[in-house]
């Protein structure tokens, strides 16, 4: 749990929002291939896959036989056939596949232990990866994804991150670890930019404060249900689809919202912890955090949709925490 008077992560957070800073942090990675790959993504995934240019990526979800999101990824077209897949739940997804690959000519394959990845994320970003790689990198389109260079080290560098700032993901292998950090310190030295120690910051509360949510909160949730309907095609056809048209044409019956407790501290709030509305059960949190640049204890909730709309007054956990409902984003 972070809290208002932590000064190390308070520090890590205004890095971030005001210049910048860096991390490691490994999404897992699957490579899918083969020459039905594009159409057998198209139909596992929410997003249209069909048509993304090459080096470009989309952020989708994956959904169960109801319709509700099992993973949230992100997508990208590699080139000559080959795509990746950045979640945090690879061998989830393998096994996924390898229930609904039917007659599919795709391969696939969970590569997360031979690759690393380091997270530049902030305002100077792209000036920090302009030194690191000897070259600009602000004709980056947000999803782009390229091969590059960093010395003699081969990488790959998207445009994107988990902060709601300007940022870069660097791929690299694991054998290249140690030196690729090496030289993320110093060009990071040249900005005045830390190295992120505190995992609940860029994991939780740097991402939180921008409504940035985890699989967690929205696992068993419709993209609808999610506020992720945006991502959803239904002229096409995947899997889940008929099931999700279905429950979209009876109403949404949960919402995903922010919480706000109100007061300035309050007992470590756990997942899954009861929100009541008058005494009466009516949702729960899915995560809370302090969030340093709001200044504000916010967190997560799946909500009953026509009872706890934005504005409602709530309690949370066993000490019954006052809270209120409020849109799940708070920069």
């Amino acid at each position: 749990m972070l809290f208002k008077d932590d000064v190390v992560a308070r520090a890590e957070a205004k890095a971030v929002r005001e210049n910048a800073g860096w991390y490691r942090w490994t999404h897992d990675l699957v490579t899918v291939s083969g020459a039905d790959a594009e159409r057998f993504l198209d139909w596992m995934l929410v997003n249209r896959v069909a048509g993304t240019p090459e080096g470009r990526g989309k952020y989708t979800t994956m959904l169960d036989e109801q319709g509700t999101i099992i993973d949230d990824l992100m997508v990208f077209n590699r080139g000559n056939g080959v795509w990746w897949l950045s979640t945090l739940y690879g061998p989830h997804a393998v096994r996924w596949f390898d229930a609904h690959k039917g007659a599919y000519e795709v391969t696939y394959e969970d590569v997360t232990q031979a690759w690393d990845m380091y997270a530049v994320q902030g305002p100077n970003s792209a000036k920090m990866m302009e030194a690191l790689l000897g070259e600009p990198v602000d004709a980056l389109k947000r999803f782009q994804i390229v091969d590059a260079k960093l010395g003699d080290v081969a990488v790959v560098v998207d445009r994107g991150g988990f902060t709601g700032e300007l940022g870069y993901e660097l791929y690299c292998s694991r054998a290249d670890s140690a030196a690729v950090a090496e030289a993320i310190t110093a060009a990071a030295a040249k900005y005045d930019a830390p190295r992120l120690t505190t995992l609940e910051v860029y994991v939780r509360s740097l991402p939180m404060e921008k409504g940035l949510a985890l699989r967690q909160d929205y696992r068993g949730l419709t993209p609808y249900e999610a506020n992720l309907g945006w991502s959803v095609r239904m002229d096409k056809d995947f899997f889940g689809k008929d099931a999700l048209e279905a429950a979209h044409a009876e109403g949404e019956k949960r919402a995903f919202v922010g919480v706000e407790i109100e007061r300035e501290s309050y007992e470590d709030i756990a997942q899954k912890e009861i929100l009541r509305k008058r005494g009466v059960p009516r949702g729960y949190v899915t995560q809370m955090i302090y969030g340093y640049t709001v200044d504000k204890n916010i967190g997560f909730a799946v909500v009953d949709a026509k009872r706890c709309p934005v504005g409602t007054r709530v309690t949370i956990g066993p000490n019954d925490s006052p809270a209120v409902i409020v849109e799940p984003r708070w920069l």
